[in-house]
């Protein structure tokens, strides 16, 4: 009786913890893109989410409550998922922005510093994830590694996808967790990354066509099945938006691709995807489209269903 009674307190008092995380910070640690506006703060890819500490609200569909009702809302958890992971121990929980690859400018502006970020010898969880799991040729990934273009992250095995402008210079990185719990991933931008770059690979030089994809993933997903197909990708230059980013499209076309460089769109199947196309087409009437089969999400999906289900 008196360890069970042990046991409840023990419960009680995780679920109180977890209900008073600090949301921004959790989400930080956890290689969230984040944005401010006054003293709220919002998701890069979700702009209508507000957050405040250890509150959420999402006006437009009159959700909202504690970091324990976000974790099931935004990234599909049970409750019980979602207090094990915020009572999960964070080392360095109140955030370095040092150690998460920011340096502060000349103004006090965030600024990439890539040195900082803590880099693997040892890309066994990268392959295991990109090759096993996604299904993502293995000629393809060694092509980004021998590149210098993705990376392990020794802290937590991600996957670090390096966003290089266009002199060369390492200005942010995409992240992909390499590692689940119950089934999700984090996903999301390094803290102080240069606003409207994406990890791109190809044709950097004078394109004739940029393909613009909604994850790395996607990215190299898409170069796999075009290597199975024998298509070739000569004058292309392939980007990421690690989201639906029009900043992203617009810097690309302008450093890598001015003056005729041909847009193309290679987003999702779903309603965002539509709806992001529809903007973009009034903007470039030279774009074309180009989405993965109707039978499939994503290029990812479309690729899996190929090479994982043989």
């Amino acid at each position: 009786m008196g360890s069970s009674m042990s046991e409840n307190i023990l419960i009680a008092d995780n679920v109180r913890l977890a209900r008073q995380t600090d949301l921004v910070k959790w989400l930080r640690m956890n290689n969230e893109p984040l944005k401010r506006a006054g003293r709220w703060w919002y998701l890069e890819n979700h702009d209508s989410l507000r957050i405040q500490e250890n509150k959420w609200y999402l006006n437009s569909q009159g959700e909202g409550g504690n970091p324990i009702d976000f974790l099931v809302y935004y990234y599909k958890m049970t409750p019980k998922q979602a207090i094990a992971r915020l009572s999960e121990p964070t080392s360095d929980y109140g955030f370095n922005e040092e150690k998460c690859g920011v340096k502060e400018g000349n103004k006090g502006i965030p600024v990439f510093d890539f040195s900082s970020v803590a880099t693997d010898s040892d890309y066994r969880r990268v392959l295991a994830y990109l090759v096993k799991s996604r299904g993502i040729s293995g000629h393809v990934v060694m092509n980004e590694i021998e590149n210098k273009r993705l990376y392990q992250e020794k802290q937590t095995a991600n996957a670090v996808f390096a966003i290089i402008d266009e002199a060369g210079a390492f200005v942010g990185a995409e992240i992909n967790g390499t590692l689940s719990y119950k089934n999700t991933r984090f996903k999301g931008i390094k803290a102080g990354s240069l606003n409207g770059y994406g990890f791109n690979s190809g044709q950097r030089f004078n394109p004739r066509y940029i393909l613009f994809f909604e994850s790395a993933v996607d990215l190299l997903s898409f170069i796999t099945l075009s290597t199975k197909r024998s298509i070739l990708l000569n004058e292309c230059l392939l980007v990421s938006m690690a989201g639906l980013k029009q900043t992203v499209i617009i810097t690309a076309l302008r450093v890598f691709g001015y003056p005729s460089a041909i847009p193309v769109f290679c987003v999702d199947n779903d309603v965002a995807g539509d709806a992001f196309i529809a903007r973009c087409l009034m903007n470039y009437s030279n774009a074309l489209v180009k989405r993965p089969d109707c039978a499939f999400k994503d290029w990812n999906d479309q690729l899996r269903n190929i090479t994982l289900n043989r």
